[in-house]
């Protein structure tokens, strides 16, 4: 005291040790919302267990996983549903697409199918029912079912075959193809209708 005058600090209203703690009281409450949003009764996680098939350990919906080999996606699937049983080697997609990607990363072309199933390291695609193939020059292949394998970029089947353009159609027993060198081969049965413009 000078002079018969106090000296007083300034008052804020909130100190810094004051602005930290509320923050993290705030924080703490938004997370307890979220929990408590989210929550699920015992009861209710049994009853969605119940659902599953027998012997299914996962079962996810609506599924994006994208496949990268040196930072470059190479292909992407997209599917409605899994279902994993850790007893078996694959995992059951069902209604499966995959789109196919070059080395560049420019989208080669797209599949679709009813049903799928996929190995454990996502190395071998399996699809059936109504497969279509659509690739980026404009083709469209129909098929019952194909096999796509990762590691030498082939899609083959056993089935009939059809392969649609705005050109032509060809028919055929089996398929083979390449999908880095864009090499088709139809081994049996092949028939062909050409297009011609007058």
């Amino acid at each position: 005291m000078r002079g018969g005058m106090v000296l007083r600090k300034p008052m804020t209203l909130i100190r810094p040790r004051n602005l930290l703690l509320l923050l993290a009281l705030l924080l703490a409450g938004v997370l307890v919302a979220i929990v408590v949003s989210r929550y699920r009764p015992p009861a209710e996680i049994k009853e969605l267990v119940k659902g599953l098939p027998p012997g299914v350990d996962v079962a996810l919906q609506e599924i994006n996983y994208t496949h990268t080999e040196g930072g470059t996606a190479r292909w992407r699937l997209v599917a409605k549903q899994i279902e994993h049983r850790s007893a078996d080697k694959f995992t059951v997609v069902s209604e499966p697409s995959l789109t196919f990607f070059a080395a560049d990363g420019t989208e080669q072309g797209t599949l679709k199918a009813r049903t799928g199933k996929v190995n454990s390291d996502y190395s071998v695609v399996e699809v059936q029912g109504a497969v279509e193939v659509v690739s980026r020059g404009g083709y469209t292949l129909q098929t019952d079912h194909l096999v796509y394998h990762q590691q030498d970029r082939t899609i083959r089947t056993d089935a009939p075959v059809r392969l649609v353009s705005a050109k032509m159609r060809l028919d055929g027993m089996g398929l083979d193809l390449n999908l880095d060198t864009q090499r088709l081969r139809i081994p049996a049965r092949v028939r062909a209708v050409i297009q011609t413009h007058r």
